[in-house]
């Protein structure tokens, strides 16, 4: 694959975390919605973060030629750490896979009455397939796809708004019920830290591909501004309609209010950014179990299918039930390897000696 630009690049770091969490407002709202007003801190916060360990990661990539995503967040040499930081890592991204299947599965029940296990059976193959195109297929799928989610999705927003009126946008109320994610400030850093970890194992193969410093610090920017864009709108639309907040699905149930036909629109929005989110977790985890084992390229398929039998079986498991519980828990385990990524970029900076990749 040619070098990458920085809109190439935006979409697919954009696309990493757009899945049917995000997309849904299931996720957001657990995170940040439910901490009323001071989610909106939360939320900010995790933004900036977003675009900072989304360039440290680059930047360690273009410095180093590290590939191998249990190098990148355990900076010291100690075997056993990597290799429980990068099973972790793996089985995370696999958990992504599952809960974005299990939120296809949510979808097509709410929308079309289709029985969960069927439609959780269908995208699991479409992922599959897709996957098989490995990293080159999945960029050109988000710069398609990723700018058309980013834009319907405000869009929908602004309509929403329209609707409903803008006077309970700051009239928010804390309803968290999560032990596990306490107060506002641990849900934002722990929202963070799952999804970089996710996202650590997806990038990580671009950085090869990307020759100037430039282009990172634009890509990363715009790609957290497609996220600000889409996460602020999910927000607001459901601020000002709080019914919608006690569905499987908040944002579909919030079009369906509006208009049975706006309903589905946003639940085939709903199924990119999920596509999205599964194609870009299958392939990173995909990435990663190659590095360990090169033998396992001439059994790709073989391999696709033992994990396309598991996803299935684990979305069964219910969307928000998910969410709930594995986000959370992989959120506090994640805040570990943040702080390696940040000692492996200090060691980086120390050591740097390659003038060809300043742009």
């Amino acid at each position: 694959m040619k070098e990458m630009k920085s809109l190439p690049l935006a979409s697919a770091y954009a696309g990493c975390f757009l899945g049917a969490g995000f997309v849904s407002g299931q996720e957001l709202w657990q995170f940040f919605g439910s901490f009323g007003n001071w989610g909106y801190v939360g939320f900010l916060v995790s933004a900036v973060l977003f675009v900072v360990f989304g360039i440290l990661l680059l930047r360690i990539t273009q410095i180093t030629g590290m590939e191998e995503l249990d190098q990148l967040i355990v900076p010291w040499d100690i075997p056993w750490m990597r290799k429980i930081s990068g099973a972790i890592t793996a089985l995370f991204l696999l958990g992504v896979v599952i809960i974005m299947t299990a939120g296809v599965g949510a979808m097509l029940h709410q929308l079309l009455g289709l029985p969960t296990w069927i439609g959780d059976g269908f995208f699991v193959l479409l992922i599959v397939l897709m996957a098989m195109a490995g990293v080159s297929g999945m960029v050109n799928t988000f710069s398609v796809l990723v700018p058309v989610l980013v834009l319907a999705t405000m869009l929908f927003a602004a309509g929403a708004l329209w609707k409903f009126g803008t006077g309970n946008i700051f009239c928010l109320t804390n309803t968290n019920s999560n032990p596990l994610t306490p107060n506002w400030f641990i849900a934002s850093i722990t929202y963070v830290a799952y999804n970089i970890l996710g996202a650590i194992g997806i990038i990580t193969p671009l950085g090869k591909l990307i020759r100037r410093r430039g282009t990172v610090y634009a890509g990363i920017a715009l790609g957290g501004s497609m996220l600000v864009g889409v996460a602020g709108s999910v927000l607001v639309s459901l601020a000002v309609c709080l019914p919608a907040t006690e569905a499987e699905l908040p944002m579909v149930a919030l079009g369906s209010s509006l208009s049975p036909l706006l309903g589905k629109i946003y639940g085939i929005l709903l199924l990119l950014g999920m596509f999205c989110n599964a194609l870009a977790s299958l392939v990173g985890l995909l990435f990663y179990l190659e590095q360990k084992k090169p033998s396992w390229q001439i059994h790709r398929k073989r391999l696709l299918m033992a994990a396309a039998i598991l996803i299935w079986l684990g979305s069964l498991g219910g969307f928000g039930q998910l969410i709930g519980i594995i986000f959370p828990v992989f959120g506090y385990i994640s805040i570990l390897f943040l702080a390696g990524l940040i000692i492996r970029y200090a060691h980086c900076r120390h050591s740097e000696k390659t003038p060809e990749t300043q742009g």
